[in-house]
């Protein structure tokens, strides 16, 4: 097995003034482009430029979507530069990490916003005919995060980022079941750097809900360490389970809540099944400000139902659910006892 990780990682209030020195240490070529949206230029994209165009030909590209055959035309675009920046949220780094990938380049995980642990990872969730498909590709040269920028964001994506991580609780205990049914093997070492975002979570939700710069700085290594364990792996095994699957289930059915709102709904679930403490996380979401409904999440009733009978037939990975022969009357049964709808 290899395993690669990020070359450089930069965390600070502010980068300004050290990026250039950073990306030029690491000789990844001459040109890049910085994939972001013009919201994320205006914040922080021009300064960057203007600091590293000392050291690099530097051009931009907006993304337009994540569809797979528009990411497959646009790894073509890039291919004749040294590598890729990408800046921003999740969408815009999944788009430069896949097109990175398909066009044998490089890339550096620049995050404004940490709404989930894909800013990191080697996995990229991309659009394929109305459906999300997770695919291998290439984790990032390096990681920059200013903190100062990340405060920024709106605190709902923040809360996601949170969100993601408490699933990895359910996320672990899914991959250790399947191991006792004898489908896959469980690695505890790799469980608990997976874990160990989660556990961060928990102990400093008060930091994180004050956005202050200690609490994006946790947020920002809880979800390194949560990317790290997939990476190692070479799965989302560590912290993709049967939550994934509800909140797959879910996108599949049309709904627009954000990825760590659905997952953390979805280990609410996941954690009655499998017998743990369902009512600690649930009580950390409300502390961070997470929905704890469908109906706060703007889901509705019927489509939470739907979703926990679809979420056995996701994907072929082993989980609680296989456990289960849900019918309708027990999935509304479930979702009541633990309060989402």
């Amino acid at each position: 097995m290899i395993v690669n990780f990020p070359c450089k990682i930069l965390v600070e209030k502010s980068v300004k003034g050290k990026v250039d020195t950073m990306l030029a240490n690491m000789r990844l070529g001459d040109s890049c482009a910085i994939v972001c949206d013009s919201d994320v230029r205006k914040i922080i994209g021009d300064s960057v430029r203007d600091e590293i165009s000392s050291s690099f030909n530097v051009d931009f590209v907006k993304p337009q979507s994540l569809e797979k055959k528009y990411l497959e035309a646009l790894a073509k675009k890039v291919g004749d530069y040294d590598f890729l920046i990408g800046m921003g949220g999740g969408r815009v780094i999944d788009t430069t990490k896949y097109a990175a990938f398909l066009a044998g380049i490089n890339w550096v995980s620049f995050p404004t916003i940490l709404s989930h642990d894909g800013l990191m990872s080697s996995r990229a969730v991309i659009d394929e005919e109305g459906a999300k498909i997770s695919l291998t590709a290439k984790e990032p040269e390096a990681v920059i995060a200013d903190l100062n920028t990340i405060k920024r964001a709106p605190y709902r994506y923040i809360a996601a980022g949170a969100g993601d991580l408490l699933s990895n609780i359910s996320a672990v205990e899914d991959w250790r079941i399947a191991d006792e049914a004898g489908k896959e093997k469980y690695n505890s070492v790799i469980a608990r750097l997976s874990l160990l975002g989660a556990e961060a979570v928990i102990e400093h939700s008060r930091h994180i809900r004050n956005k202050d710069v200690h609490g994006m700085e946790i947020l920002f290594w809880s979800l390194l360490s949560s990317a790290f364990s997939m990476n190692i792996y070479g799965s989302s095994r560590p912290a993709s389970g049967s939550e994934h699957n509800f909140s797959h289930a879910l996108e599949k059915l049309g709904t627009k809540a954000l990825h760590g709102e659905q997952v953390a709904l979805g280990a609410l679930i996941s954690m009655f099944l499998q017998k743990k403490d369902w009512l600690k996380v649930k009580a950390v979401m409300e502390q961070l400000g997470l929905p704890t409904s469908a109906k706060e999440a703007g889901i509705e009733r019927d489509t939470a139902i739907e979703a926990l009978l679809l979420a056995p037939k996701i994907r072929e990975r082993y989980t609680i659910l296989d456990k289960y022969d849900i019918t309708r009357k027990q999935a509304e049964n479930m979702l009541q006892k633990v309060g989402i709808i």
